[in-house]
């Protein structure tokens, strides 16, 4: 980033870089204003993220001022001014942590805490996240040298920024410490290459021009090293996820050679969260292949690079068999949908009755429900137990009380066992 030697600088330009700086400047500066305006972005994104609504959480980084601080940061280390940097810094970290803990708190006050899949992706970072943050801190600073569209490019940066410090404060108060950890990741490496990226162009633009050819050489090489430490984790995350597509695509492909053109691979699931791994298929084919599932299950071994285990269901084309399996994946199909919209009625019910007296959390998959209250709290009305039984009889409905400072911990004693009718004492 040694940038070409400035032309010099005349009144005019020294006055523009000069009101550029003071203006980053009063754009780093934290006030209670810019707290507010966080505070309100981190409960809509919140919401956003609990409702799993990505135009929600777009719609909260309309008044986000996440862009001064990271900016101000960026351009104190181009001029090397401490001062900046320093009110910079304080100013990110004030914001961060009025996020981190409304969020926390929206958590603890609110009775649905499933995990959505606008959460999920944001607790798993990759090399593809910190391009986009290298892109969005170029577009922010040259906004704010050209001092054009400055507010759309804050909402770009903004929706990289609030939403990873709600879900921060979200595996707070649900003790997910793996998920706290991931979405932190993403807010760092988001504010860093954001940062740098404001360096870089700062630079290019002429501002510090008046540092020493060491100073300068100093500065890239410190923007390249820390880029470097970011990318190698995201990386290799990055290579991961990869690695899991190409193996999909490969045992596909071998699975489709060893049961020939004219079969047809109707399902191929593959599960790598488990020790060893699990591999299940379901081909449709003319004629039964000898020893298909044994071939494949040692392909699969030999590409995951893993123990695999796991299934291989042959069906004869135009069967009986097939049919009927045919039959069985669109009914499977069709009861996932309608357990998904008893699970929504169910849950809504739920936190209609418990009215902000505790929380909800809903197991798709055993069809269970519980209600979590605080403990000592006085349980629902056995009644209302009953209603709600009798409206979801393919429902088990239980409660738990969760000791007070331990969110998430459920009391032994406060469950029914599992398959109960009968409702607590």
């Amino acid at each position: 980033m040694n940038a070409p030697a400035a032309p010099a600088a005349g009144p005019e330009q020294g006055n523009g870089r000069a009101g550029t700086l003071a203006s980053v400047a009063r754009g780093a500066r934290l006030t209670r204003d810019k707290l507010m305006l966080v505070a309100l972005a981190t409960a809509i994104a919140h919401l956003g993220l609990l409702m799993n609504s990505a135009p929600v959480i777009i719609g909260a980084m309309l008044i986000s001022p996440l862009l001064g601080p990271i900016v101000g940061l960026g351009f104190g280390f181009a001029v090397f001014e401490g001062a900046l940097v320093r009110r910079s810094l304080q100013s990110l970290a004030a914001m961060a942590a009025t996020a981190i803990a409304l969020a926390c708190v929206l958590t603890l006050l609110s009775p649905i805490r499933d995990v959505t899949p606008e959460i999920a992706a944001r607790v798993r970072p990759s090399l593809l996240d910190l391009l986009i943050a290298v892109a969005g801190g170029i577009a922010g600073a040259y906004a704010v040298i050209r001092r054009t569209m400055i507010e759309l490019v804050g909402v770009a940066i903004a929706t990289s920024l609030v939403p990873p410090l709600a879900v921060v404060g979200f595996a707070i108060a649900t003790a997910r410490s793996d998920f706290a950890v991931g979405a932190l990741l993403l807010f760092v490496t988001n504010t860093t290459a954001i940062a740098l990226m404001a360096t870089a162009t700062a630079r290019i633009a002429h501002f510090g021009h008046m540092l020493s050819p060491r100073q300068t050489w100093a500065q890239s090489g410190g923007i390249l090293a820390l880029l470097a430490v970011l990318a190698v984790p995201l990386g290799l995350r990055l290579s991961a996820i990869v690695h899991d597509a190409s193996a999909q695509a490969s045992l596909r492909a071998s699975l489709q050679d060893m049961a020939g053109e004219d079969a047809r691979i109707d399902r191929l699931e593959i599960t790598l969260s488990g020790d060893p791994a699990r591999v299940d298929a379901l081909v449709i084919e003319p004629r039964f292949v000898p020893q298909l599932e044994p071939r494949f299950l040692a392909e699969a071994a030999k590409v995951l690079g893993r123990p695999v285990d796991g299934a291989v269901l042959q069906l004869r084309s135009g069967s009986a068999e097939a049919e009927a399996a045919r039959a069985a994946e669109s009914r499977k199909a069709a009861d996932d949908v309608a357990r998904a919209a008893s699970a929504a009625r169910l849950r809504a019910a739920l936190v209609a009755v418990v009215n902000g007296g505790g929380a909800v959390t809903v197991d798709l998959a055993a069809r269970r429900a519980i209600v979590v209250r605080p403990q000592g709290a006085p349980s629902l009305p056995v009644p209302t137990l009953a209603a709600l039984r009798a409206a979801f009889p393919d429902w088990t409905i239980d409660q738990a009380s969760v000791a007070r400072g331990a969110p998430g911990a459920l009391v032994a004693e406060g469950v029914n066992p599992p398959g109960s009718s009968t409702a607590p004492d």
